[in-house]
C-alpha cells in the first residue's frame, strides 16, 4: 500500500511539471500570485526584501509568460530583464538604499503581462476551468500594474502620489491598487494630482467592467466550444438551393 501511495504521488508530481512546461497552468500562477502577494507583508521587516521580493515577483512574471506561450526569443528578452531588476534589488539591499526609478526597469513588462495572459485565455478552444483561473489571474496582475504604475507616478512626478504624505512603501501602492481596482474605497489613501485622480477612476471602471463582463461570461459559458474552427473537425457548406431534385 504505501508503494502505491508514493507511486501515486510521484505521477501526480510528473502531471503537474507536464502541466506546466506545456503552459496553460494557471492554477499553479494563481497560487504563486497569492504566495507572492502575501510575501511582501512579512518580508517588509528585513534588510534584504528588495531581492526576495524580486526574485518571487520575477518567477511570478516569467510563470505567467510561459504559462501564457511566450516562447523564444520575447521569453529570452524577459528573462534578461527580471535578470537585471533582481541584481538592481541585490544592489540596493547591500547598500541600504532605494535608488529612484530603480524599478523601472520592470514597469513595460509588469503592465503588459496581463494583457498577454488575456490574449492567451481568449484564444482557448474552450472554456475550461483553466480558463476562468486564467482570467483570475489576469485579474490579480491588473492591480499589480497598476499599483507600478502610481510607483512610477510617485517617483517620476513633481508631486507625492498620494495626499497623505510622500514616503510609502510598494506594499502600500499594491494595497491602494486592490481597493481602488474591488471599489472597495476605505479612504485612508487618495491621489493627491488630477492625473492620479484620472488612473485611478480608470482602474475603477476596468476592474467593474473585467467582473462583470469576461469573468461573467467566461464561467456562463463553462465546457463551450468557441465556435467551429475550435472543433478541429471541418463544418460541410450548406447545401445549395439549384441542386435540391426534389
Amino acid at each position: 500500500m504505501p508503494d502505491n501511495v508514493a507511486i501515486r504521488r510521484l505521477a501526480s508530481r510528473e502531471a503537474l511539471m507536464r502541466r506546466i512546461r506545456a503552459g496553460d497552468s494557471y492554477s499553479v500562477l494563481l497560487v504563486a500570485i497569492v504566495v507572492a502577494y502575501g510575501m511582501m507583508a512579512v518580508l517588509t521587516t528585513s534588510q534584504w526584501h528588495r531581492t526576495i521580493e524580486g526574485v518571487v515577483f520575477g518567477v511570478v512574471l516569467l510563470l505567467a509568460l510561459h504559462t501564457s506561450h511566450i516562447r523564444g526569443r520575447w521569453i529570452q528578452v524577459a528573462a534578461v530583464v527580471v535578470g537585471a531588476w533582481i541584481l538592481l534589488n541585490i544592489v540596493q539591499s547591500a547598500a541600504g538604499e532605494v535608488f529612484e526609478g530603480a524599478g523601472s526597469l520592470m514597469s513595460v513588462l509588469i503592465v503588459v503581462t496581463p494583457l498577454v495572459v488575456l490574449n492567451r485565455i481568449l484564444r482557448h478552444p474552450q472554456v475550461n476551468l483553466e480558463t476562468i483561473l486564467g482570467a483570475i489571474c489576469a485579474y490579480l496582475l491588473i492591480g499589480i500594474a497598476f499599483a507600478t504604475i502610481y510607483g512610477l507616478m510617485d517617483h517620476l512626478g513633481g508631486d507625492p502620489f498620494f495626499a497623505q504624505g510622500d514616503a510609502h512603501d510598494p506594499v502600500k501602492f499594491l494595497y491602494f491598487s486592490f481597493i481602488v481596482l474591488t471599489t472597495v474605497g476605505f479612504g485612508d489613501l487618495s491621489p493627491a494630482t488630477d492625473p492620479g485622480r484620472i488612473v485611478v477612476s480608470l482602474e475603477a471602471l476596468i476592474g467593474q467592467i473585467f467582473l462583470v463582463t469576461l469573468v461573467a461570461g467566461l464561467v456562463g459559458n463553462m465546457g463551450r466550444l468557441r465556435g467551429p474552427s475550435a472543433t478541429g473537425v471541418e463544418q460541410p457548406a450548406p447545401p445549395d438551393p439549384g441542386d435540391d431534385d426534389a
